[in-house]
């Protein structure tokens, strides 16, 4: 076996094997105590530390020979007292999990840790391997039943230490559950942290595209008493598409005649999930000893279920934090109203994160709802629904989310399409203001409330560019400069700011995860769906109107003018803007960043200088645009100046955006001269 890093740690360790044997024991006692609770915690820190010198001297040795005389010495003891395969896999990556945090102390370099975490995974594989087989073979020897037994609780063990990707690790899970019966089939649900219902997340064995359907529209809620489980804690369901329907008719009888069961998944008390394993074989019902065997695997892998579950919670959060981002980043770059990019954007990624095929955004014109946009299909059949008279009408008066289970039936012909089945619409609202309906069609399996969440997020995406786009249109000369450069302070500080967080706080919880810390990856992800939460509030609240209104519609030389009037003029300063060439608009990022340094020159000047007058001069020549700012003030010495005095640091930034020469020249007692020249073949540089 390849030991270059194991030896090295193996060689350290051995010299102060305690440490490593505590944080073993330690582990021992809290996730064994059926073993090891009653029992002297020194008694319990020599087992340990037996077991720790075992693995060490393979690590340094390079081979496994040690773990013969630990199976010599320990395996038969461990049998007689009733230890169970599944205890002694636990109690094996418990150890591993008492190396890796010996590891993460003892490697301050990330790469030597990486290389060591890879040994120790390929050590371990091995080691499990070998254990297994050992202990496997020695209970056959004993009881052939339990040899069975063992092996599936090593698939399941295998399934879920094996894979990285939290939808692998369940549909492997479901399809080891699955071949526990013959012909069997098996479905997964897992909690909804939102609902704290069940949904379905992976399933094996159903051979129909109806019969799968019908199992992803199902879900189960800790209340009512339609369906036991084996434990005998009850559950409610209910459908959420037509082809679950009919399989909620025949569920509770299968369930009494003993041919399906579901399994209470539960981590320390805590519920997880249930998994529904039924089989097609005629006649058959479950026995004690498959439910025993069902229940033990479950048990035995509870904690990776957890751990997937939180997962796939993280990934969806963090697909969903990436497309508000998106629309974000599109509601900054249409900051004059022009919306039908960001409403287009928002029907498609509306779609796409709840994994529905079409999508429409209609919008209140009049007595109508106007279809003015979509993505995928089916699409609506006409373009004007009457608000009084209509379905979709009915909806948008109501002002409610609703969710449509069988288009078909609930849906008037006429006002839908042939191949729409399920839909989740949404209201588009302003307060008490209604402003049109957001739908998305076709899951596979329905919408549920998870989907009513984000869904209504997307909402509040639109409603905003309604409302940037309708701010623009009435105000675009009475909005505030102060007041939109707030705006934009406070979407930067607060949503921009949060979603870097859940990357960083992801990327660690992952780390964990990987690490085999589950506590600590818990942690974080409770801290994630927190940012996540708090993000998606403030971006309700905010308004993307980030672009003086001046600069938009007069172009540089206009929106600087109009700040002379408005400041320099007015508070008796002798101002004057002189323009050479022909005029010319920039690209507006450019001109943006031009007027901004103008700004903070200006500033300097009515602040700081003590000028008495200033000079603009704008000089539009060929390939290349001269902004130059003179005032008569006191000037300064810009040897002596702090860096980023006076602001100057941020014109330095606002220049470096758009590649222009930036030259600052002044001398105490005569004045400043600002000078910033952008070249045409340059513009395309900067941030956009």
């Amino acid at each position: 076996m390849k030991n270059d890093k194991l030896k090295e740690i193996g060689e350290y360790l051995l010299k102060n094997v305690d440490s490593a044997a505590a944080r073993f024991a330690e582990l021992l006692v809290e996730n064994q105590p059926r073993w090891y609770a009653g029992m002297d915690f020194e008694e319990c820190k020599g087992i340990a530390s037996y077991g720790v010198t075992m693995n060490l001297e393979c690590f340094t040795r390079g081979d496994y020979v040690p773990l013969e005389n630990y199976f010599k010495s320990c395996a038969g003891i461990k049998l007689d007292r009733g230890v169970g395969i599944r205890d002694v896999v636990e109690g094996t990556l418990l150890g591993k999990q008492a190396f890796i945090a010996a590891g993460m102390k003892y490697y301050s370099d990330r790469t030597d840790f990486l290389e060591f975490l890879k040994e120790l995974e390929e050590y371990y594989v091995e080691v499990l391997t070998l254990t297994t087989d050992r202990y496997s073979g020695m209970l056959l020897s004993r009881l052939n039943a339990e040899h069975v037994r063992n092996k599936l609780l090593l698939e399941a063990s295998r399934t879920v230490t094996s894979a990285l990707d939290p939808d692998e690790v369940l549909t492997r899970l479901a399809e080891v559950l699955a071949g526990t019966v013959g012909e069997g089939c098996c479905t997964i649900f897992l909690v909804d942290p939102d609902t704290g219902g069940l949904a379905p997340c992976a399933g094996h064995g159903y051979g129909s595209k109806e019969c799968q359907s019908a199992l992803q529209g199902l879900r189960l809620c800790s209340s009512g008493n339609a369906l036991s489980s084996v434990d005998g804690k009850s559950y409610g369901f209910c459908s959420s598409n037509k082809a679950s329907r009919s399989f909620a008719d025949i569920l509770p009888d299968a369930v009494r005649s003993g041919s399906a069961s579901l399994f209470h998944i539960t981590n320390s008390e805590r519920m997880v999930g249930v998994a529904l394993v039924s089989s097609d074989q005629p006649g058959f019902s479950f026995d004690e000893a498959t439910s025993e065997l069902i229940g033990g695997i479950l048990n035995t892998v509870a904690v990776a279920i957890e751990s997937a579950a939180a997962a796939r919670q993280t990934k969806r959060q963090l697909m969903e934090s990436e497309s508000l981002r998106r629309v974000a980043n599109v509601l900054l770059e249409s900051p004059e109203g022009k919306n039908g990019k960001v409403l287009s954007l928002i029907a498609d990624e509306a779609r796409t994160i709840v994994n529905g095929m079409g999508s429409v955004l209609m919008l209140h014109e009049g007595d109508s709802l106007h279809c003015v946009c979509g993505s995928g299909a089916p699409r609506c059949p006409i373009e004007f629904y009457p608000v009084d008279s209509s379905y979709y009408g009915g909806v948008f008066q109501e002002g409610k989310t609703t969710i449509v289970r069988d288009a078909q039936s609930e849906i008037p012909a006429a006002e839908r399409s042939e191949e729409v089945r399920t839909l989740i619409i949404v209201p588009l609202l302003e307060g008490d203001k209604k402003l049109g309906l957001l739908m998305v069609s076709n899951k596979s399996g329905g919408f549920d409330h998870a989907d009513k969440r984000i869904m209504e997020m997307f909402a509040a995406q639109a409603v905003l560019a309604l409302r940037n786009s309708r701010m623009f249109e009435q105000s675009e000369k009475l909005v505030v400069q102060g007041e939109r450069q707030r705006l934009a302070r406070e979407l930067h500080d607060s949503v921009t700011q949060a979603l870097y967080a859940i990357t960083f706080c992801s990327d660690a919880a992952m780390r964990s995860l990987e690490s085999g810390k589950e506590t600590a990856a818990a942690d974080q992800l409770k801290a994630l769906q927190g940012m996540a939460q708090q993000g998606m509030r403030d971006m309700r609240s905010l308004i993307f109107d980030l672009h003086p209104p001046e600069l938009e519609s007069e172009g540089l030389v206009g929106a600087i003018q109009a700040r002379l009037n408005s400041v320099e003029v007015r508070s008796g300063l002798g101002a004057d803007l002189f323009v050479d060439g022909d005029e010319r608009r920039l690209p507006l990022r450019v001109e943006e960043e031009i007027f901004r340094i103008a700004i903070e020159a200006l500033n300097n000047s009515t602040k700081h200088s003590k000028a008495e007058s200033v000079t603009v001069q704008v000089d539009f020549g060929e390939g290349e645009t001269l902004v130059r700012i003179i005032d008569d003030g006191q000037g300064f010495d810009p040897a002596t100046l702090p860096t980023g005095g006076m602001g100057l640091r941020g014109i330095r930034e606002r220049a470096d955006k758009i590649n222009a020469e930036l030259d600052i020249n002044s001398t105490p007692g005569k004045g400043t001269v600002l000078t910033v020249k952008v070249f045409d073949e340059e513009m395309g540089g900067g941030d956009e």
